[in-house]
């Protein structure tokens, strides 16, 4: 009501001064008070502003905040002042600073970079072995690209994957004189005249004459050797006869087997029956006579390979001395009348199993380790051996001659194993691959590998 009848009745009247009349025994406080000014001149009611405008960022506080040194990024953006300030915070144990606790180095912290491995080693290398390397730093100044030691060796700016430029070498009688290279360099090339085209032919004629002789001398020397095998081989029959009083002779069996052989069942042996007694070193193959298995074909390391009567005195019948060295393998053909082996003397010998007589010795100049012969009659002069040259071999033992080669294995081929009535060629290398051909074409088939696989000596 008070503030009520401060207000005039008309607005030309001239507004009368404000009087305050205080009642009498008030408090000090209410004396200095400030009067309650009209609402024309300033309105002194107090006012609550209900949203405020508020520092959400916090950066009045920036100043005051000390940021963690193993953070990748920042969001706001500090002073320089916050970023330097010191550490606060426990010092661990051992430490004499809390920043030493953030260090992964002796001399401070290094920061993780991203670098090339191939630049890196690049570099390295080529510091360590030519005594320069190029500036790693961002801003280099000029002339200081490259840092060059004490100890650096003149490469001409060569890195280490960098091939070294060969000396050119100048021949002829002007670059004897002192300089003369420099202007001999320079000069242009002569002319083909007719002396230069004939120099050249006699050069070549010559250089034709010498590998020809050189191939008749090497043909020479490996008919000499065949002709020294040829001379030196001998057979030695051990029984009495090589023909008994019918007239048969003695690779032929004299015992007819049983009707019921073929529902005999096999069973693993229990006990010694008989040991053949012949070789002086150990024995590295042996194979039976085909069909009747009436004799024993053995090899053995001393060179030497005896046939073994089976069934009657079980004696040795006959020996083959044609090897110079140890005999790795041999085969039957498909009558037993012949065999083939196979020697470390590199030599592949044909022989007749009745009378000992070699029919043909062949060699490609490489160790054979196995020979296989085709399970068709009318082809027993066609065989395959395994060579210390990665190489399966297909021979005609006919004309002694390569008729094919399988080259596909990484070492030396151990077996090799004709399949499916010699249409296929199955063989196993020191690479631990097993192959599968095609007979006759050079290209696999199948290919068998593992990682567990080891190397394949032999094949059942």
């Amino acid at each position: 009501m008070d503030l009520l009848a401060q207000y005039s009745d008309s607005e030309g009247e001239e507004k009368p001064k404000a009087k305050t009349s205080l009642p009498t025994g008030a408090a000090p406080k209410a004396v200095n008070r400030k009067p309650i000014v009209g609402v024309d001149d300033v309105a002194l009611m107090p006012v609550v502003d209900a949203a405020p405008n508020v520092e959400t960022m916090g950066m009045s506080m920036v100043a005051k905040w000390a940021y963690n040194t193993a953070d990748k990024r920042i969001l706001t953006n500090p002073t320089i002042e916050a970023l330097s300030k010191p550490l606060q915070g426990p010092i661990p144990e051992g430490k004499l600073t809390l920043e030493e606790s953030f260090n992964n180095h002796k001399m401070g912290r290094v920061e993780k970079a991203a670098m090339s491995k191939f630049a890196f080693d690049e570099q390295y290398l080529t510091f360590h072995n030519f005594g320069y390397a190029a500036n790693p730093c961002r801003q280099i100044p000029e002339g200081e690209e490259i840092l060059v030691s004490t100890e650096a060796n003149h490469q001409a700016g060569r890195g280490i994957w960098d091939k070294p430029r060969k000396r050119q070498r100048l021949e002829g009688p002007d670059m004897e004189g002192p300089g003369k290279g420099h202007a001999e360099s320079e000069r242009w090339g002569g002319f083909i005249d007719g002396e230069v085209v004939r120099k050249q032919l006699e050069v070549e004629v010559k250089a034709r004459e010498e590998e020809v002789a050189r191939r008749a001398e090497e043909e020479k020397a490996v008919e000499g050797e065949e002709r020294e095998t040829k001379e030196r081989v001998t057979s030695i029959f051990h029984g009495n006869k090589e023909t008994d009083y019918a007239g048969r002779s003695w690779i032929e069996n004299k015992t007819n087997s049983t009707k019921d052989v073929d529902d005999k069942q096999c069973f693993l042996p229990k006990k010694w029956v008989h040991t053949w007694t012949g070789h002086t070193m150990g024995v590295s193959k042996i194979r039976w006579f085909p069909k009747t298995a009436h004799l024993l074909l053995s090899a053995g390391m001393d060179g030497k390979i005896m046939i073994w009567d089976y069934h009657n005195q079980r004696k040795c019948l006959r020996s083959y001395l044609g090897h110079d060295q140890a005999v790795r393998d041999i085969a039957f053909c498909a009558d037993g009348r012949r065999f083939y082996s196979v020697s470390y003397d590199k030599n592949i010998q044909y022989w007749d199993t009745e009378t000992g007589k070699v029919i043909a010795t062949f060699t490609n100049k490489k160790t054979p380790f196995c020979v296989s012969i085709h399970p068709d009659p009318s082809q027993q002069n066609v065989i395959v051996t395994g060579c210390s040259n990665k190489k399966a071999v297909q021979w005609d033992s006919n004309t002694c001659e390569i008729v094919q080669e399988y080259d596909e294995h990484m070492g030396a081929v151990n077996t090799v194993t004709i399949c499916e009535d010699g249409k296929r060629l199955l063989t196993s290398s020191d690479d631990k691959k097993m192959f599968l051909w095609e007979f006759g074409i050079p290209v696999v088939i199948k290919h068998i590998a593992e990682p567990t696989m080891h190397s394949i000596p032999q094949v059942v």
